[in-house]
């Protein structure tokens, strides 16, 4: 039955995505619905297995979920549910305004079947191969997504991403052979050599020198799909040329997909070097990236490219977060990662309907949303306070359990470093917001009709953030501390 299930969640996007090519209009919307419920249903049964059994396995244990794969499989499924409900109004009007082909409908929602499939592929698969196939292939299909209206600020922003994705996955291709060459000689040419479950029960036997040279691979490749600095030039541009269904998916689920990868070589590492090694690096990358995240969030004048350092400076966050280890600051991790990412992608959906009222993304263009367009400039100011962490916002619990975790396991340098930089990088998303939604809007009038699906679509993953920072219901409680044991597993 599992295997029925695994292979329903795979085969409905693929082949919704062929069937989705050569159509355009409603047909092609119904297409894409049709086969994202198949696999939103498929991908919800094979996550609700997995409280109960600890871990879904399939075909010969090629696929394994256990909480922390479930949580990230869950999460696509969310975010993609929000991208494409966001998807038919968005296209519209980028036809009418000629900004793509009415051919590109088509190929719009094949491109974005085919990446959510390669997105819920990461967390299915246990072997370390198989992850790194799965997330190069994320990186082929939305640079395509990324470059789809064929400007040359997209097409440069595709290579850009295309190129250095592909470079940073090479690193991590080098790291996962390491892997192998540091287990093969313990286990032998096994097939479960790469495994990761396999490869942590045996990590203190393996190689020292290749397990670390391994994990330093993995920061750079991964780090780079992460977003972390030095290796995240690719990202304001891809973020911020997509079009914005997609830019929701990108910073919300493809980074999870990429930090997920890293987290995998962290346990690895930890298992077999101890903690002091990989903490140590991914405390110094995290930091490293909320500080560079800052100035560019200051002088920014791109709306998407604003929400796109902010991505930097959230995953920076968890990076730190993974690296401080202890239950704390780990199930701060674990909730912060599904907060940011559907706060995120609101705020990419909004950003959108926004961009497109306005006829631009520059800030000083986009003013006095909240008579404007109040659906759409309202959730994008309610965002910006709940992604600051302005209480009652979950995000606030989440960094703050993040920064107290780091100064209790000794970490107090990087903890208050960080607080300080959370606080600056608030001020910044404040200063901006208030200008966005208070400022003069000139010409523009205040729509009359308001579009209750938007509301809905902007306004409910904005309220699970509040909710979430006030209560925290049993089973999401037994979830996350489920997620927070296997990211301590080894006793980080």
């Amino acid at each position: 039955m599992t295997e029925l299930i695994v292979a329903v969640l795979l085969l409905a996007p693929l082949i919704g995505g062929l069937v989705a090519w050569p159509q355009r209009g409603r047909r092609v919307e119904l297409v894409a619905i049709v086969a994202f419920c198949m696999t939103a249903a498929a991908g919800l049964g094979l996550a609700a297995t997995v409280p109960g059994a600890g871990r879904a396995t399939a075909f010969g244990g090629g696929v394994s979920v256990d909480a922390l794969g479930a949580y990230v499989l869950v999460l696509t499924i969310v975010v993609a549910a929000l991208a494409l409900w966001a998807s038919p109004r968005y296209i519209r009007h980028e036809i009418a305004s000629g900004d793509l082909r009415p051919s590109d409908e088509g190929h719009y929602y094949a491109l974005l079947l085919w990446f959510v499939a390669t997105l819920i592929a990461v967390p299915l698969v246990d072997n370390l191969g198989l992850l790194w196939v799965a997330i190069e292939a994320t990186t082929i299909v939305s640079a395509l997504l990324v470059g789809i209206n064929r400007s040359p600020d997209a097409i440069e922003a595709a290579w850009k991403y295309l190129i250095l994705g592909t470079i940073g996955v090479g690193f991590a291709l080098l790291a996962t052979l390491l892997a192998y060459a540091s287990s093969v000689r313990v286990l032998g040419e096994s097939s479960d050599a790469l495994n990761w479950t396999r490869l942590i029960s045996i990590a203190p036997q393996l190689n020292p020198n290749l397990l670390r040279l391994s994990f330093i691979f993995a920061l750079a490749g991964y780090g780079t799909k992460v977003g972390l600095v030095p290796f995240h030039t690719w990202l304001p541009d891809a973020h911020s040329q997509a079009p914005s269904p997609v830019s929701a998916l990108l910073s919300g689920v493809s980074l999870v997909a990429a930090l997920y990868a890293l987290i995998r070589f962290h346990l690895v590492a930890v298992a077999g070097l101890g903690i002091a090694f990989s903490s140590t690096l991914l405390v110094a990358f995290g930091l490293l990236s909320m500080a560079v995240a800052l100035p560019f969030m200051i002088r920014q004048e791109d709306l998407k490219r604003l929400l796109a350092y902010s991505s930097i400076e959230h995953m920076g966050l968890l990076v730190m977060g993974v690296g401080f280890g202890g239950p704390l600051a780990l199930l701060g991790v674990a909730l912060h990662i599904g907060l940011h990412a559907i706060t995120k992608a609101t705020l990419f959906l909004s950003a959108g309907e926004l961009a497109q009222l306005y006829g631009s993304r520059r800030l000083s263009a986009i003013r006095g949303t909240l008579h404007a367009a109040p659906v759409a400039g309202g959730a994008l100011g309610s965002g910006i306070l709940l992604l600051g962490g302005l209480p009652p916002s979950g995000i606030f619990v989440t960094e703050f359990a993040i920064i107290v975790g780091g100064v209790t396991r000794g970490y107090w340098w990087a903890a208050g470093i960080a607080a300080l930089l959370l606080a600056l990088c608030f001020v910044a998303l404040a200063v901006h917001g208030s200008r966005i939604v208070w400022g003069h809007s000139g010409p523009l009038s205040q729509s009359r009709h308001i579009d209750v699906g938007m509301a809905l679509r902007l306004a409910a993953p904005l309220a699970v953030v509040v909710v979430l920072g006030l209560w925290t219901p049993g089973p999401v409680s037994a979830a996350l501390d489920s997620i927070r044991a296997i990211l301590g597993a080894t006793g980080v």
